[in-house]
């Protein structure tokens, strides 16, 4: 079945306190944030959300699946990147903020979307993002 974003939600997995809080001034290249470059603890200007609910318990390890929707997002001034838009910029060495130097992670990148359903939460352009993390997402 086709994820509708009028009417399905955007799930992440994360801990059981609260949605990790991104860092809108961060680097925004999007294959070094799904190819998780740096690891734990890089600063990002982007939350990974997912249509799937198995997807979103995988990344939650013992933690916590959070909801929210489109919706929500766009309402607080956070911008949603689909699925569709994701892949469609990893294609060759990608293009806009997918660019990368190497087609083969471009690729990778491609696969990880693929592989987990994956949306973004863009909070480039948000003053207070623990606030607006705050109000969009809710505990499941």
């Amino acid at each position: 079945m086709k994820w509708n974003p009028g009417k399905q939600p955007l799930l992440r997995g994360d801990s059981k306190s609260g949605v990790g809080v991104p860092s809108p001034s961060a680097d925004d290249l999007i294959v070094r944030y799904i190819l998780y470059l740096e690891g734990p603890g890089r600063e990002t200007p982007y939350l990974s959300t997912s249509e799937e609910f198995e997807a979103a318990k995988v990344f939650a390890q013992g933690g916590a699946i959070w909801a929210t929707s489109v919706r929500k997002a766009n309402d607080s001034g956070v911008r949603h990147i689909s699925k569709s838009e994701l892949l469609s910029c990893k294609k060759g060495n990608g293009k806009g903020k997918a660019k990368w130097n190497s087609a083969f992670e471009v690729m990778q990148a491609r696969r990880y979307v693929e592989q987990w359903s994956e949306h973004l939460l863009d909070f480039r352009t948000i003053a207070e993002p623990a606030a607006v993390v705050a109000l969009i997402f809710e505990r499941t």
